[in-house]
């Protein structure tokens, strides 16, 4: 089983916890007493040796955040990271699935490996650089706000008052 990230951004600095807290901060993500138990064990600091077992804010989040990037894989720029193999792999034939997010990209591809699917984000300023890298087998519509191709405002002379004749009509 995969190691879980926990957001270490709940977590208050100046705040002494005990291992009921630390699991109520973490509740959705399922985090046990044993957990943080174990934690203890692999070197997360607590307060004293005595019981209840207090650890500080500011060691929980040491800790969390040392084990969330211990848990991260840098891919490079050309290739995805496949879930199934675990690790960053090149894409089948090179042909990617483009979906515009916001400022970001979604790109997704097949590993040339498992011929499962991959998933990788990348800025918007990086789109010129995936098409000269990549084959796009399907793009959506990247939007350009400034240069809009549909009317977005509702013109004066578009509006025509419905009248009644029209109005008996629908209700027949």
């Amino acid at each position: 089983m995969s190691k879980r990230l926990y957001p270490h951004k709940c977590v208050r600095y100046w705040y002494a916890y005990d291992i009921e807290e630390i699991c109520a901060l973490f509740a959705d993500l399922g985090l046990h007493e044993q957990t943080v138990r174990k934690w203890v064990k692999n070197g997360l600091k607590t307060i004293d040796a005595g019981k209840p077992m207090l650890i500080y804010g500011q060691h929980l989040i040491d800790y969390l955040k040392r084990n969330n990037n211990a848990n991260k894989c840098e891919t490079p720029f050309d290739k995805l990271y496949c879930f199934s193999c675990q690790d960053a792999r090149a894409i089948f034939k090179r042909q990617i699935h483009v979906d515009h997010k916001g400022q970001y990209l979604n790109v997704k591809g097949v590993c040339s490996e498992c011929k499962k699917g991959m998933n990788k984000g990348y800025k918007l300023a990086d789109f010129s650089r995936l098409k000269k890298i990549f084959i796009l087998a399907d793009v959506s519509e990247l939007y350009d706000c400034a240069n809009s191709p549909d009317k977005t405002q509702i013109h004066a002379q578009d509006k025509q008052p419905v009248s009644e004749s029209l109005l008996s009509d629908l209700f027949l």
